[in-house]
């Protein structure tokens, strides 16, 4: 089967569980969605339901105890992690709460660094970080180092480093958590023009208004979609 036949990404009957001491800490519990090509899907649930483990999956930081993930068809529930490395840089860009962006670099070095370990030319590797800055509306902050800049536009440094690699997904966790209600707002419409653009966006949030901008929402509670 043609693979833009199939869902972009398929989770199916995933389990997830850690030891803790001598507790088995059973995170997800049997969870099943198909996600499609430019879905803006937000990913709910209060604290301990097991969004953070799920967006782990998806994002391919872990690999599931039980049951199958693929994206585009592939199985990655059973790579090693120089495999799910690869489909990490190929196939995912990532946005975190913290942002996550190296102190002593240049916002433009910052951008470029996954590049660097995808071994794209220097040359190609300025110009795209150049271009991922202005899609954000920061080109004129390319020289700035992260200490320079507002919780705001640090937040549009890390979105444009997770567009660098162009990617077909965008996996954002909390991604306004930090940032007042105005500025939260307008990382939140970057977003949904990204979406718009072609993109698909996974939004994990424990925020009704924040999970309230996304096309379509699922629900986690106690590691089962409810």
């Amino acid at each position: 089967m043609n693979t833009k036949e199939l869902p972009l990404i398929a989770v199916k009957d995933v389990t997830r569980s850690y030891i803790l001491g001598k507790t088995v800490v059973r995170a997800l519990r049997g969870v099943s969605i198909d996600i499609e090509r430019g879905d803006f899907l937000s990913i709910m649930g209060p604290s301990g339901s097991g969004k953070s483990t799920l967006m782990h999956l998806i994002g391919c930081l872990d690999t599931p105890t039980s049951g199958s993930l693929y994206i585009e068809g592939e199985d990655v529930s059973e790579m090693d992690e120089e495999d799910l490395a690869d489909v990490r840089n190929r196939k995912i860009g990532f946005v975190f709460q913290q942002f996550n962006l190296l102190t002593r670099m240049t916002i433009l070095d910052n951008i470029m660094t996954p590049l660097m370990y995808a071994r794209i030319p220097f040359k190609e590797r300025k110009e795209r970080a150049a271009e991922a800055l202005e899609r954000v509306g920061l080109s004129d902050r390319l020289r700035h180092r992260p200490s320079e800049l507002s919780g705001g536009e640090r937040q549009r440094v890390a979105i444009a480093r997770a567009l660098v690699t162009r990617p077909q997904v965008i996996l954002a966790d909390e991604p306004t958590g930090n940032l007042d209600t105005v500025i939260g707002r307008t990382i939140l419409d970057l977003f949904h023009e990204i979406n718009e653009e072609g993109k698909t966006v996974i939004m994990v949030t424990h925020d009704p208004e924040v999970g309230s901008i996304s096309t379509r929402s699922i629900h986690l509670r106690d590691g089962l979609l409810e």
